[in-house]
């Protein structure tokens, strides 16, 4: 007999659309619920619900650390907005949006709405985004008013919070800021086309759906958001104009796939720069005395889908290509030029931004792009694999999501015929591996500071070391790194990753397998007598073998077990297998924990007079 070892498990990953027999040993040809990890397959930890249940089905969620360091998540749904403090949920929906009967001067103190029936009894309105005809900064008016008859504001005092009196016209919006409203106005996002992103500039929240007018949350004087006052159209806007998607550049936002009277799928539009804690003055492309700006990315066909910055520059993807955006300065800002022509974006926040790079996903690969070429990743490894499993009909689900604990990006998509996003692609930049996980009925993952607590001792922690993500020093267990948080749009639930070892309250099935081992010796039968797996099992608990045979690469593979093992008392699984090629399953199902460093197989090759050892 002689030991044939397999290590470095963690070195290659799993590969797919590669033959199992003409893979290296240490290649794996199928798994799920593992990530590769110093060198090694681990079990995914599992993820539990934190916070209180979400009021609606959480599609888009994100942490925000406010100027004076306050810590807040924010939720969005198909109809409304929501902030979580710490401890509850709160309302921010937009209040109700009323229109000004009649044009108003400067000086009126009695206002009339169209309908004011949503509107407090008193408070401050905001008249939409409305350029002021002497050029305040603000860009539109902020009222005061005392009473509330009919549909007329009354005991009005013009030109609140540094704001400047002036005319407005008929029919402009006019919104309640700063109070509670008696009604708010639902959104109208989806899961699809209308899904929204959202980005920070300097410390402003800016958020779009493509649908809705650009949404943002007001600061107070102190540049602190307040939890009674409703998110509202982000100021200076272009009137009647739309964008399917957002972003920050620089001290620029950055709005993408155009609509004003027409859709625009092309147009890039700019803002003026913004000072922190501020927004944009104007988007007016037509002043030159300030850098507000638009380009139409004509030289490709397609649609802009999404956009990122990368380092010093912005990229941009289209559905069939990528452009590469830099700031010039005056007097055209920014600088326009095509990166690729034939490789594009399959779906808003299908990119994440890594170490001198972006992975995407595209629409017959995964890619990096590092500003100046685009590779392709899963050729030859799991692009067949993948793209045969992901369901054509809510493409437009995918999305990437980046944990930098563990270098990680994670390819979120709808498999099978699941209409939601339930799996993902583990790629880890560092090792450039590939494993795969399941997840809950995802629509969003970000990553944010979920508690922190300060002092807690080494006794209050619970689980395996493995299984936490929490860093820890010398006398204290503080949780303040950032976390992997999941929006599960099925059961209006928000998840915290790597907590625990099951998936909420259900045990996770985890396993890794490889087949086509010839241990050496293609030609020849073999008989395997023994396993030894180096491998560590939290508590004392077994976890599931299984071994494979086969006589040709033809055939399907006969399979012994499974056979229950336990790393504190056994050192082999005995078999009795014989064939050309093997196979071996690692597997639970149950609230553990496992990490798989090595293997050894025990083999003597058979004759026909006998047998003689292997080696």
């Amino acid at each position: 007999m002689a030991l044939v070892p397999i290590e470095n498990l963690g070195q290659i990953g799993i590969i797919k659309d590669t033959p199992p027999y003409n893979l290296p040993p240490n290649a794996w040809s199928d798994g799920n619920n593992i990530r590769l990890l110093d060198n090694g397959v681990k079990k995914v930890a599992g993820y539990q619900e934190v916070f209180a249940t979400c009021p609606f089905a959480p599609y888009y969620i994100h942490p925000y650390l406010t100027i004076a360091g306050t810590y807040y998540w924010i939720a969005y749904g198909t109809d409304d907005i929501a902030v979580w403090n710490g401890s509850s949920w709160t309302d921010v929906t937009r209040q109700a949006t009323g229109t000004l009967s009649g044009t108003i001067n400067n000086s009126v103190t009695t206002i009339t709405l169209s309908d004011a029936s949503a509107f407090p009894t008193s408070g401050t309105i905001a008249m939409g985004t409305q350029a002021i005809a002497n050029g305040s900064s603000n860009g539109y008016e902020e009222i005061t008013y005392s009473g509330k008859s009919s549909n007329d504001l009354t005991g009005c005092s013009r030109a609140a919070n540094s704001t400047t009196a002036a005319e407005h016209t008929t029919a402009y919006p006019v919104v309640p800021i700063g109070t509670t409203a008696t009604g708010d106005s639902d959104y109208d996002a989806n899961t699809t086309d209308r899904r929204w992103t959202a980005t920070n500039l300097n410390g402003v929240i800016v958020a779009t759906n493509g649908h809705d007018v650009p949404q943002t949350w007001p600061l107070s004087s102190g540049g602190v958001p307040q939890l009674t006052v409703p998110f509202v159209r982000l100021r200076n806007f272009p009137i009647g104009n739309k964008c399917k998607v957002i972003r920050s550049f620089r001290t620029f936002l950055i709005g993408l796939n155009w609509v004003r009277t027409n859709e625009e799928p092309r147009l890039v539009k700019w803002s003026t720069e913004a000072s922190f804690g501020n927004q944009p003055v104007t988007w007016d492309e037509t002043d030159a005395t300030l850098d507000a700006g638009e380009y139409e990315l004509s030289d490709t066909p397609g649609n802009i889908i999404d956009g990122l910055p990368l380092g010093d520059s912005f990229l941009i993807y289209k559905d069939d290509s990528i452009y590469i955006m830099n700031y010039v300065g005056t007097p055209y800002i920014f600088s326009f030029k095509l990166l690729s022509p034939t490789i594009g974006l399959l779906a808003k926040e299908a990119v994440a931004e890594f170490e001198g790079g972006h992975f995407f996903m595209g629409n017959s690969d995964f890619y990096v792009c590092n500003g100046q070429t685009v590779t392709p990743m899963l050729s030859n490894k799991l692009r067949r694999t993948v793209f045969d499993e992901l369901n054509g009909d809510n493409y437009q689900k995918c999305f990437v999501a980046a944990d930098y604990v563990r270098n990680e990006m994670m390819a979120c998509y709808p498999s099978g015929s699941s209409a939601v996003v339930n799996k993902a692609v583990i790629w880890n930049w560092k090792d450039n591996t590939f494993s795969f996980r399941d997840l809950p009925s995802t629509s969003h993952i970000s990553s944010g500071i979920v508690a922190i607590t300060a002092g807690a001792t080494w006794d209050a922690a619970s689980g395996t070391w493995d299984a936490d993500s929490d860093p820890w020093g010398a006398t204290n267990y503080d949780n303040v790194i950032k976390n992997i948080v999941f929006a599960d749009v099925t059961n209006t639930k928000i998840f915290r990753d790597s907590k625990g070892n099951k998936k909420d309250d259900e045990t996770m099935l985890a396993y890794v397998e490889r087949s086509g081992y010839d241990l050496g010796d293609p030609q020849s039968v073999k008989f395997v007598s023994a396993v030894y797996p180096q491998i560590e099992v939290s508590g004392d608990n077994t976890i599931n073998i299984y071994i494979g045979r086969q006589m040709s690469t033809e055939e399907g593979i006969t399979w012994e077990g499974p056979i229950a093992f336990n790393p504190n008392s056994q050192s082999k699984v005995s078999c009795r297998v014989s064939g050309k090629y093997f196979a071996i399953k690692i597997e639970s199902n149950s609230d553990i924990d496992w990490k798989l460093h090595g293997l050894a197989f025990e083999v003597q090759k058979k004759g026909l007079r006998g047998s003689r050892d292997y080696g």
